[in-house]
């Protein structure tokens, strides 16, 4: 794995990232993945609003260049409160992790946000399309498991994963 430095990202940031985010949709896209970040998600007033918000992370490698991004925050997420074909293990404060993604140069991106977010919160919340078989892999591979089924505020459904980090 490749190191990496995580910052909080800035204005300055915001084309940046939206090429990023273009270039995670063309990655769904060419891996099978057409029904998530359609029309343009996430729209530029929306990465905006979570930079001001402090809630967005950028993600530089050795090279001290953008490579990745993600939204964390320590937030009751209201599209995790209905929750079907399942339902939450753990019923405490959590981290969610939104809108990561990368410009598919490096590795490693979803087990560096992980590690950066138990910093905060050792009980992490995140979801993803079905057809995200890229994520859902990821997600797995690094200790999710399989709530059950949330839907997005357009009420497009997402596979919703949890992970405790065990104390140390």
């Amino acid at each position: 794995m490749v190191s990496m430095e995580i910052e909080r990202a800035n204005a300055d940031d915001v084309d940046v990232l939206m090429d990023i985010f273009a270039k995670a949709r063309r990655i769904m896209r060419e891996s099978g993945n057409d029904g998530q970040w359609t029309n343009g998600y996430p729209q530029r007033i929306l990465v905006e609003r979570c930079i001001a918000k402090g809630c967005t992370y950028k993600v530089l490698g050795e090279d001290g260049i953008i490579h990745g991004t993600f939204y964390m925050a320590l937030e009751d997420d209201h599209t995790y409160h209905v929750i079907e074909n399942g339902g939450w293990m753990y019923d405490e404060p959590y981290a969610v992790i939104h809108r990561i993604a990368q410009d598919g140069t490096i590795s490693g991106l979803l087990a560096a946000a992980l590690d950066y977010t138990c910093a905060f919160c050792r009980y992490i919340r995140i979801d993803t399309h079905e057809k995200n078989v890229i994520m859902r892999h990821l997600l797995e591979k690094n200790g999710f498991r399989k709530a059950g089924t949330i839907y997005t505020d357009d009420g497009s459904p997402r596979i919703a994963y949890e992970r405790m980090e065990e104390s140390h």
